[in-house]
């Protein structure tokens, strides 16, 4: 699937499904505002397992710019799943990172973000999202992906074990 930077509304593709008419497509200039509020429940739901997810307060604003910025880099993809209506249902973002050096993996990805609206929630847009995601990912050259989900969010463990996702390496931490 090669996501067109074109953001025009035939920007994307659709898919059916029994349940659902939503597609997928990169995020453009006329999402931002609706992202930025989708993003926001997403670090509002993450700041539940700790204050280092939250946004800063009195920098919601940036979030906008943030995003702006990541849909013009062409080393992420923004995506929206999108419903027949034009409502956003939910987003993802991904990132390509390159590894410099005399290693055998130059590249991986990485799929940073991946929230879906409650009331979207069980309809295949999650799927979707990270469908799209990981064949953007493969197309610049990714040869594995990774997820980062806390110990303790069951739902998203078992939402990334169903897209084929597997633990690799704890992450282990320590405050200063």
């Amino acid at each position: 699937m090669r996501l067109r930077r074109d953001r025009s509304p035939a920007a994307g593709t659709r898919t059916r499904s029994r349940r659902s008419t939503d597609r997928v497509r990169a995020a453009g200039p006329r999402d931002l505002d609706r992202l930025a509020a989708l993003a926001s429940l997403l670090f509002a739901q993450h700041a539940g397992a700790g204050a280092r997810f939250a946004l800063a307060p009195g920098r919601e604003g940036e979030l906008r710019e943030l995003l702006a910025g990541f849909a013009r880099d062409p080393q992420r993809a923004l995506l929206v799943a999108e419903a027949e209506d034009g409502n956003l249902l939910g987003f993802a973002l991904a990132s390509l990172l390159r590894r410099a050096g005399p290693f055998v993996e130059s590249a991986r990805g990485e799929i940073d973000w991946l929230f879906v609206r409650e009331d979207a929630r069980r309809r295949g847009a999650g799927r979707r999202l990270a469908a799209a995601a990981l064949v953007w990912l493969g197309e610049q050259g990714a040869g594995r992906v990774e997820v980062h989900v806390d110990r303790d969010n069951a739902g998203g463990r078992a939402f990334w074990n169903a897209q084929g996702f597997a633990p690799a390496m704890d992450v282990l931490e320590r405050s200063l």
